[in-house]
């Protein structure tokens, strides 16, 4: 039986010589907000639709409770933010056609496109979300390259994570105390703050 690659959906591994640099989310924080990055904002209501999607996609009802599932959605939409915004600056276009190539490679590993998205679900990424985290990879790897054309993958893949952070800090990143804290370091989001006993009002 031919084995089947997993589509890839994370960023290149990077080791970081920094230390963890934490942005917890106290001052400024928007009503209604789960994150902000400078003028950009990510709702509450945005980053429930998005773990929505994926528990459709494994099967489970909507209204699951899952705190990690949720951390992990949110620290994967301030990276696409942070990279969308990398991208920008460094005249790096992702087009659709690229993207509807990667796909038609995806369908041909897996046997069709519904093997597929199973295979994403599996990983915490629902049908309606696989073409962003395609365009993200893709995004990593041009900005890997132009970031260090020189370098192996795995420091083009740290070139990449190093901007990030830069950028992160330089925005001013924030999450929500509900939803826990920024670690930039990691491009994830960590565990509630420890003095937090009660979420902070909305509104």
């Amino acid at each position: 039986m031919t084995s089947v690659r997993r589509p890839r959906i994370a960023l290149a591994a990077a080791v970081m010589a920094t230390a963890a640099l934490l942005l917890s989310a106290c001052a400024g924080q928007e009503a209604g907000s789960a994150a902000t990055m400078g003028d950009t904002r990510i709702t509450e209501q945005a980053l429930t639709t998005e773990v929505e999607a994926v528990l459709a996609a494994k099967g489970q009802p909507v209204t699951a409770a899952d705190p990690a599932l949720t951390s992990e959605m949110l620290g994967r939409m301030i990276t696409i933010e942070l990279l969308d915004t990398l991208a920008e600056r460094n005249a790096i276009v992702i087009t659709q056609g690229q993207i509807d190539e990667q796909l038609a490679n995806y369908d041909a590993q897996a046997g069709d496109r519904a093997a597929v998205e199973k295979l994403f679900a599996e990983q915490g990424v629902a049908p309606s979300q696989i073409e962003s985290i395609v365009r993200l990879n893709a995004q990593a790897q041009q900005l890997g390259i132009t970031l260090a054309p020189e370098g192996s993958a795995e420091q083009q893949g740290q070139a990449v994570v190093e901007a990030a952070v830069a950028l992160s800090a330089e925005l001013n990143t924030t999450v929500s105390p509900r939803y826990g804290t920024w670690n930039a370091d990691s491009l994830k989001v960590g565990p509630v703050p420890n003095d937090l006993s009660t979420p902070p009002a909305v509104g």
